[in-house]
């Protein structure tokens, strides 16, 4: 942290007040700088949500490789530290939240988003961490069509 206080030419203190920890300041420099609800606004309301929602996350992350990498390098990270874990975790959790809240059935509805959160964390992880061949050739359409309806019984399906 001292050498990233140097760099901006200002006191390590100030750099510790601000963000912690080490994996606080990892965090605020990766994190996206779009609202994921505002990239996934509408996504709730449309007839097929899980195609929907796959298509507008997958599609903005390969219009968007700057984010991409940032959200890639958290992952990583995430794997190794608690600390980022638990961001990572929230942040998913809350951006799931907020967009999906109202197309998910009433009952078990914070499990219906977390299963929903757990598929696209997955399907990430298969495409850009790991890539996995035929996930990460496919398109985003087909990955759209492929793993929504997965989305959209987790959403409103029995469980």
């Amino acid at each position: 942290m001292r050498e990233v206080a140097r760099a901006a030419g200002v006191d390590a203190a100030l750099i510790h007040h601000y963000f912690g920890t080490k994996s606080g300041l990892l965090v605020a420099a990766l994190t996206p700088e779009r609202d994921p609800a505002d990239i996934l606004a509408g996504v709730a309301e449309s007839t097929d949500v899980g195609v929907a929602l796959v298509r507008r996350a997958i599609g903005f992350w390969e219009e968007n490789p700057e984010q991409r990498l940032r959200a890639i390098a958290m992952l990583r990270v995430a794997a190794t530290d608690d600390e980022v874990a638990g961001r990572v975790r929230e942040f998913f959790l809350g951006a799931a939240g907020r967009v999906l809240h109202d197309a998910a059935r009433g009952d078990q509805r914070q499990r219906r988003i977390s299963l929903v959160a757990s598929q696209m964390l997955g399907l990430v992880m298969a495409r850009y961490v790991f890539a996995l061949p035929e996930i990460a050739s496919a398109t985003p359409d087909e990955l759209a069509r492929q793993v929504g309806p997965v989305m959209d019984h987790y959403l409103t399906g029995d469980l």
